[in-house]
């Protein structure tokens, strides 16, 4: 034998009880023929998005869809029957609405030891369900004895006929479910609200969560936590940085785990909530404005200066920036003295006072919640060396400009979140 033990172990322990639902639509080749591929196509994925949210609804996991077809695992068999049920109901309700709407299908449902895997389910319950869902008649559940004795509610159901399988020695028993005559299941399922993922739609999303995640990073770095040192936030106490208000490392490792948990998320979902999509669609519509409206005001100067560039908003204290790479943070105001940290260019630093000593100026700044540190301003001239600025002290503003991107970034999520166009899948 070639599989060794341990395999044959984790094959053995993935093998669990699941009922299986296939459903597929009546006569689906004489639609495609009779409206055309493009029409076709539409009502497929009207199909789809129809019977998603009930499957969802009723605690199943849609497997897989096979052209017109849909598998879905249910834990439980009571769920499986229950998911039949709304989606007979649900396009009933749908031609009753729309005369155009002329699908109709059938549904087989199987209880059975099943092997499961992370996006599969395989074995002989798939292989049966799938023969008890082609016995059936349109608009009709089929369900076998497996199934019906591991009911634990009332349903209308009458005995049918039996199913003969080759390989099997006896035939399989069936029911039909009276769906018209159970009260309805389909109330609280709002059509249209699941939306199935292939792999390029799960590209695209990450895509709009990157640039957003993006975004609020930039966010962060110019102006957010300005306005939280204003007002004594900041990230200090959750991990790494001991700087204020530059605590960008945790701000980056937060939006780094964030990214690779909803990765993992994606990875195990294959269909997500369209109200989610849309906002996401908004976030990343506001985030190409606001970082375009950033470049725009950082690379071109305009003349209409009166209200583009005036303030809104000043900050209470003042900042001190570094402007190269390693500048000492000692704990005194002099190149002697113990040296605090080697600070990174545009690290930012509160601003806490200043000494002249020997025409070098030194800003006291705030090196942790505890300690101060100095900084110097430049490096002195001298016989072979430049003199070289090292820091500068400013205040945060929010000017006009600043408003006018807000305002844009809000109507472009707006815009991104109502007006997003969902793609057939």
């Amino acid at each position: 034998m070639l599989t060794d033990k341990s395999t044959i172990e984790v094959i053995e322990r993935s093998r669990k009880q699941v009922s299986i639902l296939f459903s597929d639509i009546e006569h689906s080749t004489r639609h495609w023929g009779r409206r055309g591929d493009i029409d076709a196509r539409i009502l497929l994925d009207r199909h789809n998005r129809l019977l998603f949210p009930v499957i969802r609804k009723y605690h199943g996991r849609i497997i897989k869809t096979l052209g017109d077809s849909i598998m879905a695992a249910f834990t439980h068999a009571d769920d499986a029957l229950q998911a039949a049920i709304a989606i007979q109901q649900m396009l009933s309700q749908e031609r009753e609405r729309d005369p155009f709407f002329s699908l109709r299908s059938r549904i087989g449902i199987h209880t059975g030891k099943g092997l499961i895997e992370l996006d599969d389910i395989f074995g002989d319950v798939v292989n049966v369900a799938a023969k008890v869902e082609s016995s059936a008649e349109a608009n009709e559940i089929l369900i076998t004895q497996s199934c019906q004795a591991r009911l634990k509610k009332h349903y209308a159901l009458q005995p049918h006929n039996s199913l003969k399988l080759a390989g099997k020695i006896k035939d399989i028993s069936l029911f039909s479910c009276d769906w018209s005559t159970h009260p309805t299941l389909t109330g609280a399922i709002r059509a249209h609200s699941i939306i199935p993922l292939l792999t390029r739609h799960k590209l695209e999303i990450l895509s709009y969560v990157a640039a957003s995640l993006f975004t609020l990073f930039f966010l962060y770095q110019y102006y957010f936590r300005f306005l939280m040192s204003d007002y004594g936030i900041n990230f200090n106490s959750l991990i790494l940085s001991t700087y204020l208000p530059s605590d960008y490392p945790t701000v980056l490792i937060l939006q780094t785990l964030a990214m690779v948990i909803f990765s993992l998320y994606l990875l195990r979902i294959h269909f997500i909530s369209r109200h989610l999509l849309k906002l996401l669609n908004g976030c990343f519509a506001a985030s190409l404005i606001i970082l375009s409206f950033a470049a725009i005001n950082h690379y071109f100067e305009f003349p209409f200066k009166k209200r583009w560039y005036d303030p809104l908003y000043e900050s209470q204290q003042l900042f001190v920036q570094v402007l190269k790479n390693n500048t000492q943070v000692n704990k005194e105001p002099d190149r002697k003295s113990e040296l605090l940290h080697l600070a990174p260019r545009g690290e930012i630093y509160i601003y806490q006072g200043s000494k002249t000593i020997d025409n070098l100026r030194w800003d006291r700044v705030s090196y942790s919640d505890t300690q101060s540190g100095w900084l110097p301003r430049r490096i002195l001239p001298a016989f072979g060396v430049a003199e070289e600025q090292l820091t500068r002290t400013h205040k945060f503003y929010f000017r006009y400009y600043d408003l006018y991107g807000l305002i844009l970034a809000i109507m472009a999520f707006i815009w991104g979140y109502t007006d997003y166009k969902i793609r057939p899948s």
